[in-house]
Formats: structure tokens, sequence, C-alpha cells
């Protein structure tokens, strides 16, 4: 039997390279990279000024434009470090932090652990009035929380302000640890309760181990409120046995008549680095509990 064989054209038998479109190239490459690195210069622009100015002289800002100073040096921070304002500010900042991250902590996990657990009449329309504080300007707030100050002598205190950033923060927090907790199965603590672990043990033993991410949100979110806060701060204290970095900050750009860019700057710089020195330690935590808490 003879095999016939088709004669296939020799263009047909070469394999087609497709074009690739110029869309798929450097096109596409630069409709990504140059938003982001457009969104990263906006970023870290204004900080690395701020880095640049705080280490140069006053006479120095305008008369050295450059980023990098021609003679560096740390008087600005020497000078920030040793006014009396900025560490009892630091001290205040600190414990009205520290108060109001625990407080949230406190308050917030048992709330939202019977929220995302419990079924009972009124729970949505509950969940929806918590947010009801977060939609009200802070401006909005001042007087009447300054009023109410008043009236608790409780003006120009601490332990106020730590009530008060707690009562701001309390709305995202619950949120937050409801959409987290819903998540976490409930066949692990209805094993558990088989071996006899009461409600407020299977919280403790089953439910926040599981929670950490979630609670280094709400710890950090609380925490930075409260580190801050200017407005309210300005409105509910006198002196400086209350005050926190940022009106420490507002009292010494008004009062030193000419501005001092580098004192300034080392003062801002100052205030912010505990909050990324711990943020980049923690960010993927943080990233976690925002993703799972934002799922329900």
């Amino acid at each position: 039997m003879a095999v016939t064989q088709d004669h296939v054209p020799a263009a047909a038998a070469r394999p087609r390279t497709r074009r690739r479109p110029f869309w798929g190239g450097p096109l596409r490459k630069a409709a990504v990279w140059l938003p982001l690195a457009a969104l990263v210069l906006w970023t870290l622009g204004p900080f690395l000024i701020s880095v640049s100015v705080s280490f140069k002289a006053p006479a120095q800002v305008f008369a050295d434009p450059g980023l990098i100073p021609d003679e560096p040096t740390l008087d600005a921070y020497k000078r920030v470090i040793d006014r009396p304002g900025f560490r009892s500010a630091l001290w205040n900042s600190v414990v009205v932090g520290f108060g109001s991250l625990i407080l949230t902590l406190l308050i917030g996990v048992p709330a939202a652990y019977a929220f995302a657990r419990f079924r009972f009449r009124g729970r949505h329309l509950m969940l929806l009035f918590a947010l009801l504080p977060m939609l009200v300007p802070k401006v909005g707030l001042m007087f009447p929380l300054f009023l109410v100050a008043v009236e608790l002598k409780a003006f120009d205190s601490r332990l106020f302000l730590i009530l008060v950033f707690t009562g701001m923060l309390l709305p995202l927090a619950v949120w937050l640890l409801i959409g987290f907790f819903q998540a976490i199965p409930r066949e692990l603590e209805e094993a558990a309760a088989v071996d006899g672990a009461t409600q407020l043990r299977m919280l403790f033993h089953v439910v926040l181990p599981l929670s950490i991410p979630a609670l280094l949100t709400v710890a950090v979110l609380a925490f930075r409120e409260a580190w801050n806060e200017f407005e309210l701060v300005l409105a509910l204290t006198q002196t400086s046995a209350s005050r926190t970095l940022p009106y420490e900050l507002y009292l010494m750009q008004s009062a030193t008549g000419i501005a001092d860019y580098p004192l300034q700057n080392a003062f801002a710089l100052l205030t912010i680095l505990p909050l990324i020195l711990v943020y980049l330690r923690i960010e993927r935590y943080v990233a976690e509990g925002l993703l799972s808490g934002a799922v329900k």
C-alpha cells in the first residue's frame, strides 16, 4: 500500500511568530511604573526635605538649597531634646497613647465578640448607631467636649483625653474586630465548649490567640490617633501637665517669632519617629488585620 504525504506549503510549515503589541511592551510598563514613581516621590519628597532642613543651621536653610547639606549639624535635634516642653509633651503623648490603646482593646474586644457570636434584637441597628460618632467632625465636638470637661472638673486632664480618644476610635475598632472574629471557625469554640470551657475561656484561649493581627491593627490605630491628635488637645488642655507633642509643636511655632525651620522640622521628625519604627516592625500584621477585618 502506498502512503501518500500531503505537501504542506513552506510558509504554512513555519511557526508563526506573533508580533507583540506595543501596549504589552514599554508602554504598559510605563503606565504601571510612572504612577508608582510619582506616588513615591509625592510621599517621600516632603519627608526628605524635612530631614535635609533639620540637619542645617538656620542661616543655611535658604543659602544652601541642596538636599544634602554642605555642613550637616545635629544642633536642631539637641535644642529640641533640651527643651523642657518637649520632654513633658513626649511623656504625655506616651501616657495618653498607651492609655487609649489599652482602654480601646478592653472595651472593643468584648463588644466585638458579642456582636460577632450572639444574635439579639436590634443588633444591626446598634452597629449602625455605633458608626455615627465617626461622622461628626472634630471641630463640631470641641466645644461640647470642653463644656463636659468643665462640668466634670476634668479640664486639662490626661484621663479625660484618654476617654475621649477611646470613644472616637471604638466604632472603627469594633467593626474591624467583628469581621475578624466572624472569620474564625465556630467549630474551634464548640470543641473547647465540649471540653468544659466557659465563654470567657473560649474568648481568651481560643479566639484572641488567633486574632493577634487584628488586635495589633486596632492597637496601632488607637495609639496613632492619640499620638497625632491636635484639635481636641487644643480644646481640652491648657498647661504643660497635659499637652501632647502636636500641641507643643504648635506653641513652638507661634512663640519663636522668626521661624526656626531646622528646629521645627527636627521636632516634627522626632514626633513621628516612634510611629515609623513601630509600624515597620508590625506592618505585615497590620495589613493582614485590615484585610481580614474587611471581609465578613
